[in-house]
């Protein structure tokens, strides 16, 4: 189950962008409550998108020191959760910024630069 030759340097590397991802989660969480009109619902995009993220870089790092490649089936399962929640992550932090962004505009009375 576990792999018999780890990289220290690839465990260490990889569990700081896990950990850095749950400091930044973290810091928006504590956003989201500080400054809950400047939040909402578009901000609680922006943080599913850093949750499903997260879920990927924790599924990348735990292919360090856990074998997946003992089974196809859990090995693809292991791929397809860890690519999904990168690139599902990345278009709601995407999509949740381009949302919020239009929202303090507006709140703040600015207006765009496009016509």
């Amino acid at each position: 189950m576990f792999l018999s030759e780890v990289s220290l340097a690839d465990i260490l590397l990889e569990g700081l962008k896990v950990i850095g991802m749950i400091f930044l989660l973290l810091t928006l969480v504590n956003a989201a409550e500080q400054y809950p009109s400047m939040a909402g619902k578009r901000w609680n995009i922006i943080i599913y998108g850093f949750v499903l993220m997260l879920i990927g870089f924790a599924f990348d790092w735990s292919d360090e020191f856990i074998d997946y490649e003992a089974s196809p089936t859990i090995s693809y399962l292991q791929a397809f959760i860890e690519e999904m929640g990168l690139i599902g992550g990345l278009f709601l932090v995407t999509f949740g910024f381009k949302r919020w962004f239009k929202f303090i505009s507006r709140f703040l009375g600015i207006t765009s630069n496009k016509h």
